[in-house]
């Protein structure tokens, strides 16, 4: 390490800018699972569960409560709909035609259900904003690499504690959904194909803002990322008079990881043949995390942490009006279905007064009718051929001795019945006829 400036007694402190030159992904070992994000038009909406099953209706939970027992089914549930997801989301990125596609696909080239459950890895962001940050131990990991200052590199740990990076605030710029592919560093060369992840990445020309406090200086700083990058290949940015290039992140490289980067070795012990590049519907191959970093005056710091302040409360009340629409939609909702609770209950009590009415005019017509009313009723009702004519069924009781009691009004009904069927006396309808007769001749038999 060649000679630098270590001002042992004071700590210098530096406004900084940051500012992506290819995506950087910061890993936070989490990922999006296909239950918290639906993704349309090639956007990703992100979404708090929980919210989202609030906002169903009570048919619609039903429906989801019975997928439970099966995940994909689960899956396919938010994908149906996707538009009450968008509703409640709290996070929007751009996202791949890749990732859309893979997450529309649901058979596999050989007909088979696709499985895949596109979990997408994330970036460090704020949680209650959901905007991008780089964390200070990202920059400073890069800077006890860069000026090898390790506890086992020295003597004493007082440099290195005396390092104090901020997390690194976005001001412009944000995230996107793409592809970290494998690829082989020799060109001539192809990698092992199917290894490669969906990635939520910070974008380019993104910009943030930090400070620095330390006891080396920005030159001396600057002097040893220089340094750094030439003893390394694809070092591809340029210094300026008051920035310097760096990189971060994970995918970055593991030549970027250690103090020298010339001959980097793998787990096997054998040289680095392959690295990650991302790809995307804008960027093909692109190395990950190469940054810039340069000192801005104390004023352009406060604007920018002004800005920021503004865009987060813009979020908040952005966010906090979609929440009052989706409450104003939730009590309309209630509002509804209690009216149709009481509409259906109205009808409910509408139809067992109507029932208790006829109940109780049935009661009273029967308490009206004479025994031999009744008895034909009872006879009537229990025929087999609910279609038959009552003359028959009279005639046929009579007949069997059924309404002995009853002889003389029996036969005389049975002659109203066959008049009103229009079959008394009617020769042309042989069986009627005879039936005709057989009546007359039972009633004068009866003395009428």
């Amino acid at each position: 390490m060649s000679e630098i400036t270590v001002d042992k007694n004071n700590l210098h402190s530096y406004k900084l800018k940051l500012t992506t030159l290819s995506p950087i992904h910061i890993g936070t070992g989490e990922v999006y699972e296909p239950t918290n994000y639906v993704i349309d038009n090639n956007k990703f909406y992100g979404f708090d569960e929980v919210l989202f099953y609030r906002s169903l209706s009570n048919g619609d939970k039903k429906l989801f409560d019975a997928k439970l027992n099966d995940y994909m089914h689960i899956i396919d549930f938010y994908k149906e709909h996707k538009e009450e997801a968008k509703k409640i989301s709290n996070f929007e990125c751009k996202s791949s035609h890749e990732v859309q596609n893979q997450y529309n696909k649901k058979r596999n080239k050989n007909g088979k259900i696709n499985q895949n459950q596109l979990e997408i890895q994330t970036t460090f962001k704020n949680p209650n904003t959901h905007r991008a940050i780089i964390p200070g131990s990202s920059i400073k990991g890069m800077l006890d690499t860069v000026l090898q200052i390790y506890p086992k590199k020295i003597k004493e740990n007082d440099i290195r504690q005396n390092l104090i990076v901020s997390d690194a605030l976005l001001v412009s710029g944000g995230v996107e959904i793409g592809k970290a592919n494998r690829k082989h560093k020799d060109p001539r060369k192809i990698s092992k194909q199917g290894i490669y992840q969906f990635i939520e990445v910070i974008y380019p020309e993104s910009k943030f803002v930090f400070t620095i406090k330390s006891k080396f200086n920005f030159e001396d700083i600057k002097k040893q990322l220089k340094r750094f990058h030439a003893q390394r290949e694809n070092s591809r940015y340029e210094e300026t008079e008051n920035s310097f290039v760096a990189r971060i992140g994970k995918n970055e490289g593991k030549e970027y990881v250690v103090d020298d980067g010339t001959n980097v070795l793998n787990n096997d012990k054998k040289p680095v043949a392959t690295h990650f590049v991302y790809i995307s519907d804008t960027l093909y191959d692109e190395q990950f995390g190469w940054i810039k970093i340069e000192l801005i005056s104390d004023n352009d710091y406060v604007n920018c942490l002004d800005e920021i302040t503004k865009q987060e409360k813009d979020y908040f009340i952005k966010l906090t009006n979609k929440q009052k629409k989706l409450k104003e939609s939730l009590h309309k909702a209630k509002i509804e279905a209690k009216e149709k609770a009481l509409e259906k209950q109205r009808a409910i009590e509408a139809e067992q007064k109507a029932k208790a009415k006829k109940e109780k005019a049935e009661k009273e017509r029967v308490a009206s009718l004479s025994p031999f009313e009744l008895k034909i009723e009872e006879i009537v009702k229990q025929y087999p051929d609910q279609n038959a004519s009552k003359s028959v069924i009279v005639f046929q009781a009579l007949e069997k001795g059924k309404l002995q009691e009853f002889y003389q009004e029996a036969l005389k009904l049975v002659k109203r019945f066959m008049i009103q069927e229009d079959i008394w006396d009617k020769p042309k309808k042989k069986s009627a006829y005879k039936r005709t007769l057989k009546v007359i001749e039972m009633l004068e038999n009866s003395g009428n």
